[in-house]
Order: C-alpha cells, then sequence, then structure tokens
C-alpha cells in the first residue's frame, strides 16, 4: 500500500525537535547555575564545627564500644576452650581428682569382709611373695633372697620377702584385709616398714637349699605366740584412722628425711602413697598401696643390702618411684592363691 503523507507533517516533526533541544540547554545551563550558587553559599555560611565534632565522637564510641563487645565473646570462647584442654591435658588417666585434705577410703568390696580362706585357696607365702618380686623386676639378677611368713591369722593373711641387687635391696609386703588392722598397728614404724615385725612374721634367710630357715629370737617367738590371740579384743582401725594413715604427716620421723612424699587417690578408688627416707647416705624408696578388696601391698627399694643399719652401696636406689608403683600396682599380688 503506497503511504500518503499529510501536508505539514516534515514541520512539525521539526518543530519539536527543537523545543526538545532547547529544553536540553536550559536545563543544563539551570543545573550549572544551580551549582554555581550553593558553592557560593557553602563558602560564605559558617560550618557547624561543634555539631560535626560531637557526632564523629558519638560515632568512635560506638564502633569501640562494639569491637569491645566482639572482642570480649571471643576472648571468652577462646578461654573457654583452652580451659577444656588444660583440664583434658592435664587429667592422667590413672589419677582420680585430688581430695581436700587428703585421701579417701575406698569402699572396700565384699570380698574384703571375708576372714577365711576362699574355697580352694591357701594364703600365699613369703617364698611365693619373692618369686612373684623376682618376675616383676624391670632388670637386674637378684644375688639373694629372704622371706617371711604371716601370723597364722586367717583373718588377715600376710607375707613378704626381698632380693638384692648388686648390693641394694627390693622387698615387698603383701598384707590382706588391711582394713581390719588394729588402730593400735597404724603406727608411723608400721607405716614406713610395712609392720613385719609388728605382725609377728618370722623372717627367714635362704639357705644352699633354697628353704628359708625361722628366726627363732625370743622377739620373734614372742610376737607369733601374741598373733595368735583371737583378736576380739582389738578394735579394727576406721575409715578416719586409715585415712590419717595414709598421708604424708603419718610417714614423718625423727631420725629421718622425708621427701618426694605424695599420697593420692587412683582412678579404681584404691590408695596410694609414695615417698622417700634418708638417713645420711642410706635412700630408700616406698610406693603403698591399698586396694578396694582390702589388700595392701608395699614395695621398697633401698641403695644398700641393709636398709636399716647399711652401709650404702650405690648412690640411689635401683628402682624409681615410678618403677616401685607400677609394680605395685600389678594384678599377681594375692593374699590368697
Amino acid at each position: 500500500m503506497k503511504r500518503v503523507e499529510r501536508p505539514g507533517h516534515h514541520r512539525a516533526e521539526g518543530d519539536v525537535r527543537n523545543q526538545v533541544d532547547q529544553l536540553s540547554g536550559e536545563e543544563t545551563e539551570f543545573e550549572r547555575r544551580l551549582g554555581a550558587l550553593l558553592d557560593g553559599y557553602a563558602e560564605d555560611a559558617p560550618a557547624p564545627t561543634d555539631t560535626l565534632v560531637a557526632g564523629g565522637l558519638a560515632r568512635g564510641r560506638r564502633m569501640r564500644a562494639r569491637r569491645r563487645a566482639l572482642w570480649g565473646a571471643g576472648t571468652v570462647a577462646c578461654a573457654s576452650a583452652l580451659a577444656a584442654v588444660v583440664v583434658v591435658s592435664w587429667g592422667a588417666p590413672n589419677r582420680a581428682p585430688a581430695q581436700a585434705g587428703g585421701v579417701t577410703i575406698p569402699e572396700f568390696a565384699p570380698a574384703a569382709a571375708a576372714t577365711g580362706a576362699p574355697p580352694g585357696k591357701t594364703a600365699l607365702t613369703g617364698k611365693e611373695a619373692v618369686a612373684e618380686l623376682r618376675d616383676l623386676l624391670p632388670e637386674g639378677e637378684a644375688t639373694g633372697a629372704r622371706w617371711w611368713d604371716g601370723n597364722d591369722d586367717e583373718a588377715r593373711p600376710a607375707a613378704g620377702g626381698r632380693l638384692l641387687l648388686d648390693g641394694a635391696e627390693v622387698t615387698v609386703d603383701v598384707q590382706g584385709n588391711f582394713q581390719l588392722t588394729g588402730a593400735d598397728g597404724l603406727t608411723k614404724d608400721a607405716a614406713r616398714k610395712a609392720a613385719r615385725s609388728a605382725d609377728g612374721r618370722q623372717d627367714g634367710r635362704q639357705d644352699k637349699s633354697g628353704k628359708a630357715a625361722p628366726d627363732k629370737s625370743a622377739a620373734a617367738q614372742r610376737a607369733k605366740e601374741e598373733s595368735k590371740s583371737d583378736g576380739k579384743n582389738i578394735r579394727p582401725a576406721t575409715r578416719s584412722e586409715l585415712r590419717t594413715f595414709y598421708s604424708c604427716a603419718a610417714r614423718t620421723a625423727s631420725d629421718a628425711t622425708l621427701s618426694g612424699c605424695a599420697a593420692r587417690n587412683l582412678t579404681d578408688g584404691s590408695v596410694l602413697i609414695t615417698y622417700q627416707e634418708s638417713h645420711g647416705d642410706l635412700v630408700e624408696r616406698t610406693a603403698d598401696l591399698l586396694r578396694k578388696d582390702g589388700t595392701r601391698v608395699v614395695l621398697t627399694a633401698a641403695n644398700a643390702a641393709d636398709a636399716k643399719k647399711g652401709p650404702a652401696s650405690t648412690a640411689t636406689p635401683p628402682l624409681t618411684a615410678e618403677q616401685l608403683t607400677g609394680m605395685a600396682r600389678s594384678k599377681t599380688w594375692q593374699p590368697w592363691v
């Protein structure tokens, strides 16, 4: 179809374009003039310095407050995490938290209440105790042995012995139902020396045949006779007395220098005390363990063949406190076998 153009069409279109160009030019001029006017006003008007400074300070304080809040929250979180790590790091798998004022005597297992030999069991002998001690030694060959048997008290079986290691001495003492010990037996000397003579045990020396020769001294015989009493008048030690017994204060002696003493509860509820006593050059280390079944195991190591009289033959005992502790905690120690 042929397009029909109306008269005056091109002229009208040109007029509209001219009017648009004129308005654009006027708008540009308006912006320029308005900008110059505002610039001139701003230069002549005084700046509100106080208002600007106060607003800036207020904004700065708000920003610092937010930063402190964020930093405090982060610090608390980090401190909490660090505390948790420290608690985990310091918590030992074989050590329970320390009790304020001393150890906690364990709730003894029902087996500890037995006052006779379990069916099919006999009391541990000193010779058997020495054999077990020899097996547990980390190194070194024994050059001699002595042992002692209990006092025929089925309520409190006991046995022990010692081994000589190149002039040094290692001893073991195993006592069953120690919680039944009379309160008068919990003396400082009994604590330090595992109450060997107080329990009336006979001290044997190994002869060439390997048999134990009993000590027939008058003192040993009297102690043995006294131990045969029925013990009805002996009051067992209380938990408070046992707690005092397993304290470093009970290990203090006037004729010895005590060092490295530590009493604590293990995670299984048993009680362990370790310490070292020095008599001049003579040094003796001890690990004393009281188990929940009522069994007490005492291991000692001295730097002399005779820890009581000396002389010292080595600078230090053959075993450390850690080694003695490990040996005392062995499950092989049983008052009934």
